[in-house]
């Protein structure tokens, strides 16, 4: 998962936006409500801009991404009451909707926005949020640890996808997570950062 973000894979940010979003509705104490927010919204968000880029993607495709982006607002992704998660949510999806719309529009912002507002800074810190919930998930789970999994991950590249079939139905996932929750393996996650950068 930390290769996907670290490499950029940005086709895959919808897995692991489910798995996050998974997993942290399992265990909300891996993340604050802001660090939740950011994470999963940027990572959804990135995917679709990137959809975006070219004319050939399908209407439908981003409009059912974008349908998830409106679900997860809604649902509460920032039930923190963050009213500028959701502010800057709403504008991103208007964004989408034009650039769909007007390609001089869409031309103008990957030269000229794009760079700026959703480059280097921008994976930046989707990197550290994503790193922050790793971390945090590490300690909850025993061994083997997530450095070990992704090694054997990376020699069988038929288990990654075999891994992402997996985060669809979570229910082994969330019968694992709450052992080790009951078990006490929160205890040692310590508090939240709350210094992240918005994404």
């Amino acid at each position: 998962m930390w290769q996907v973000v670290q490499r950029g894979d940005v086709q895959d940010y919808g897995m692991l936006e489910e798995f996050v979003t998974t997993v942290t509705e399992i265990v909300p104490e891996l993340l604050s409500c802001s660090q939740r927010a950011q994470l999963i919204l940027g990572l959804r968000a990135r995917m679709v801009l990137e959809l975006c880029r070219t004319e050939q993607t399908a209407d439908q495709d981003i409009q059912q991404h974008l349908a998830r982006i409106r679900s997860l607002i809604s649902t509460g992704e920032a039930e923190s009451g963050d009213a500028e998660v959701e502010l800057s949510e709403s504008k991103f999806v208007e964004l989408v909707e034009s650039l769909l719309k007007d390609p001089s529009e869409r031309e103008n912002f990957y030269q000229n926005v794009f760079p700026v507002e959703f480059g280097p800074k921008y994976d930046t810190a989707i990197q550290m949020l994503m790193l922050e919930f790793l971390s945090r998930l590490e300690k909850l789970l025993p061994i083997p640890d997530l450095e070990q999994t992704a090694s054997l991950l990376n020699a069988v590249p038929s288990a990654l996808e075999k891994c992402v079939q997996f985060v669809p139905d979570p229910i082994q996932l969330r019968t694992l997570l709450q052992y080790h929750r009951k078990r006490g393996h929160l205890d040692s996650i310590g508090e939240y950062r709350t210094d992240s950068e918005d994404p």
